[in-house]
This record gives C-alpha cells, sequence and structure tokens, in this order.
C-alpha cells in the first residue's frame, strides 16, 4: 500500500507490511497457501522511491506440490519533481539577480515608488518608465507614444534594455475591458511588445493598481470613473498570461492599502503616508527576486 501526502507538492512515503519485510526493490510476496497447484504469491509492494519491481524480494512459496512461484513486489510510482510542471518534469528555479529592472506603469505607480521603494531595494538597479494615463491599451500598443517616455532615475547598467519589468495593468478612461478575454488580449499583447522591446528580457511580473482592504471600496466613494476593487476578471486574466508563459510571466501579490485612511478621500490616490506604507510591503516583496 502506498500513502500520498500533499500541499504544494506530493510527498510519498512508505506505508510498510504489516507481516512481510521490506527488500531494496519493494515486499515479499506471501506464501501461498498449499495444493495440488498451489496459487502464487500476492505481489509485494514497491520499495520507497520506486525502485524496481521486487526483483530482490523473495517470491511466494509454492505450495506443496505446487510449482507457481509468488511474484514480486511492485515498482512504486514515483513523484518527479514534486508537483513540476506540465509533463511531470521539474520546474526551473524562476529568474532572479537582474541588472535592470524596470517599473512600467502610470502615475498612481509613481506615487508609491517615489515614496520610498527605490530606497528599500537595490536603487542602482531599478528604474521607472511611467505616464499619467499610463494604460495598458499603451503598452500593449508597440506604437505607442508611451514607449518614448523618458526614465527616470536609470539603472547604471541596462537601462535601455531591463531584464525585468513590473507591468501595472489598468484601463479606466476609456476603460477597455470588462470581460477576461478582453484583459487577457491586452496583456499578452503588452507581454509581446515587451519582449520585442526588450530582447534580453527574462522576468516580467504583473500588478494592478492598489486595493482597498479586502478588496472592497471605503465609505467615501472613489474619484469618479475610478474604483479600488480589481475585478476578477482582470485577476483571472493575470494568473491566465502567468500560465500561458511559465518561468516567464508571473503575478505579483494583490496588495492592498493598510486601511480605508490610506486612501486620499476614496481613492484610488493614496495619502502620503499611505503611499509610504505600500511602497514598503511591495519593495519587501520584490526585494526577494532583484
Amino acid at each position: 500500500m502506498v500513502c500520498w501526502a500533499g500541499a504544494w507538492m506530493l510527498v510519498l512515503s512508505a506505508c510498510g507490511s504489516q507481516s512481510h519485510p521490506t527488500s531494496a526493490g519493494g515486499a515479499s510476496g506471501s506464501t501461498s497457501a498449499g495444493g495440488a497447484n498451489g496459487g502464487a504469491g500476492a505481489s509485494g509492494a514497491g520499495g520507497t522511491g520506486g525502485g524496481a519491481g521486487g526483483a530482490s524480494a523473495l517470491g511466494g512459496a509454492t505450495g506443496t506440490g505446487g510449482s507457481g512461484a509468488g511474484t514480486g513486489g511492485a515498482a512504486a510510482p514515483v513523484d518527479a519533481g514534486g508537483g513540476g510542471g506540465s509533463g511531470g518534469g521539474v520546474d526551473a528555479a524562476p529568474p532572479t539577480g537582474f541588472v535592470c529592472s524596470q517599473v512600467t506603469a502610470m502615475t498612481l505607480t509613481r506615487e508609491w515608488y517615489e515614496a520610498g521603494f527605490e530606497t528599500m531595494v537595490a536603487n542602482d538597479r531599478w528604474q521607472l518608465k511611467a505616464r499619467e494615463h499610463g494604460y495598458i491599451t499603451e503598452w500593449s500598443n508597440p506604437n505607442s507614444d508611451f514607449w518614448n517616455e523618458p526614465i527616470e532615475s536609470p539603472c547604471t547598467q541596462g537601462s535601455t534594455s531591463p531584464d525585468h519589468v513590473v507591468l501595472t495593468v489598468l484601463s479606466w478612461v476609456p476603460a477597455c475591458c470588462t470581460t477576461q478575454p478582453q484583459w487577457m488580449a491586452q496583456v499578452t499583447g503588452a507581454i509581446d511588445t515587451l519582449k520585442s522591446k526588450y530582447p534580453g528580457l527574462k522576468r516580467i511580473d504583473l500588478m494592478t493598481v492598489i486595493r482597498g482592504p479586502n478588496n472592497t471600496l471605503c465609505p467615501t466613494p472613489p474619484a469618479a470613473g475610478e474604483t479600488i476593487v480589481i475585478p476578477p476578471e482582470l485577476d483571472g486574466a493575470l494568473a491566465a498570461a502567468a500560465a500561458q508563459f511559465p518561468n516567464f510571466v508571473f503575478v505579483a501579490p494583490k496588495f492592498e492599502a493598510p486601511n480605508c485612511a490610506a486612501f486620499s478621500g476614496g481613492g484610488p490616490h493614496l495619502t502620503t503616508g499611505g503611499n509610504t506604507a505600500v511602497a514598503k510591503n511591495i519593495a519587501a516583496y520584490f526585494a526577494t527576486i532583484q
């Protein structure tokens, strides 16, 4: 008998036999009952690690006058890579240790970036490309003038071709997307454009703007035409994009404001203190992969 347990990865353990010792290849077969044509011994359980069938285990003893021997232990199944990628292979380690990381976004992102984020990461290896209304429709368009936006606080190396991009995905006015496929089309368009603009790109992290606490509205309404609630269709599109580009596209955590007081009015802009608070959380995450 084989026991399986798992959360992120499956763990294989041998439960063991109640009465038969386990050999390197598997447990020995049980002794067949005596008789003119003694039945074969039962198959032994496979050894830990899925070794070969119980070749080294003793077969079931023949019954009196019988000629059939017990079969050896069957091989235990092997967990290839503990929950690895498709096909059962082992996933490669996510890319880290970049020469230049670029945050690509809009004004809302610039506000927390300039509220201390860069001082809490490797400053010389981070830069910002952001413009007001820097929506996903602009970054998915390779001919958009937004790509000509000057870099702020450029990396000391690799500034013109960053190998890591953090892309904030948003679109309000005009709203581009209401369904997941619509969001997905814009996100994959931006991914393709980033790959063409930056040939040495190794990793893209997708994120949204800062959400309200528990992704809900605050008592004060947000600015007209804007919100602090991220729709599930957008979250779904980001997850789907990461699945489509494994080990290249990742989804950042769903960063939230610590409370409604962190917003200016009902948001989505944050107060100075609110931007400082979320900058710390965002920097703590990206400092682990920079």
